[in-house]
């Protein structure tokens, strides 16, 4: 297959005519014809139904011109990015990340530093196991996630496995958010047996955990898997919090998200519950890749951010 190929049969498919495409494309009717034959060779399928009002696409033929169009459009885009001899390039950065308090002041920070730069910041908020698969498969270049004390080896040894670095951050004890309806809101801090009692609020929780959740009694310590509410916003969370007696459990960076509301934080306390006692904040990147200047420059402003934090 070869992309004039491709513009070939577009062309045809744009006309509805060889005859028409042919003039269009200055090609004899039989080159463009046995340029599209040779094209329904190559990939063993019909792509035109030839009636006497002309052509119409197959439905395969209609399948392999969405296909088709999208090569074009990313050959268009290789020859506009980088056919010209002194490129202007649109400087990327590509975060997938958990929804945390802190992120949104810093990509503004970088924004507002590069004003003068054609700039393309990408955030994609996720649960942790989506971030991964993400920097694994390029759709994003940084994760930012949680690990809890719980899984940290497992999870270190699970990237290490699909080529990937892991970084800490910070760490962070576990707090209890609650608004006004609920009957602990006066508490200065509340212990696993007292949460365990009311509706949870899950944020950010993947597929699998999920699951473990719902039918694995190690996971039930601190959450009541009967009234469990899964959610991937922190708009639906704050919801929950101010309208019912729900509790969520999480670590300190998202409760900046509640300021400015009647949402309370407060410690949890352990006593003798095996719930996860510390979280770790980390960053993870594809392993021996380098960082561009923009990223580089992301990952200071994330860094300076967490030294001031101490």
């Amino acid at each position: 297959m070869r992309l004039n190929q491709l513009e070939y049969f577009i062309k045809v498919v744009e006309c509805g005519s060889i005859t028409k495409a042919a003039q269009e494309l200055y090609l004899s009717q039989p080159s463009l014809t046995k340029a599209i034959s040779s094209l329904e060779a190559e990939y063993d399928l019909k792509l035109f139904d030839r009636t006497a009002k002309g052509l119409s696409l197959t439905p395969k033929g209609r399948d392999f011109l969405e296909y088709a169009k999208g090569v074009m459009d990313s050959s268009q885009a290789l020859n506009k990015t980088f056919g010209q001899k002194d490129p202007s390039f649109i400087h990327r950065v590509a975060i997938a990340s958990q929804q945390f308090d802190f992120i949104y002041d810093i990509l503004l920070l970088l924004y507002q530093e590069n004003t003068n730069e054609r700039l393309q910041i990408d955030l994609k908020e996720n649960d942790r196991g989506e971030i991964v698969k993400m920097v694994e498969e390029r759709r994003a270049d940084i994760g930012i996630l949680v690990v809890t004390e719980r899984d940290s080896k497992l999870f270190k040894s699970e990237v290490q496995g699909k080529n990937l670095e892991v970084h800490t951050l910070d760490q962070s004890s576990t707090y209890v958010s609650m608004g006004k309806k609920s009957a602990l809101y006066d508490h200065e801090a509340i212990n696993v047996e007292e949460a365990e009692r009311y509706l949870h609020v899950a944020l950010d929780a993947e597929q699998t955990l999920r699951r473990e959740l719902r039918y694995k009694n190690e996971l039930k310590e601190g959450l009541n898997r009967e009234h469990l509410i899964f959610c991937n916003t922190m708009g639906v969370c704050r919801k929950f919090l101010e309208e019912t007696e729900a509790l969520l459990l999480s670590p300190k960076w998202v409760l900046g998200f509640f300021e400015d509301t009647e949402i309370r934080s407060v410690p949890l306390r352990m006593n003798k519950m095996p719930y996860p006692q510390t979280s770790y904040l980390v960053w993870i990147k594809r392993a021996k890749e380098r960082f561009h200047p923009l990223e580089e420059r992301f990952m200071e402003l994330l860094n300076e951010h967490f030294r001031c934090k101490k």
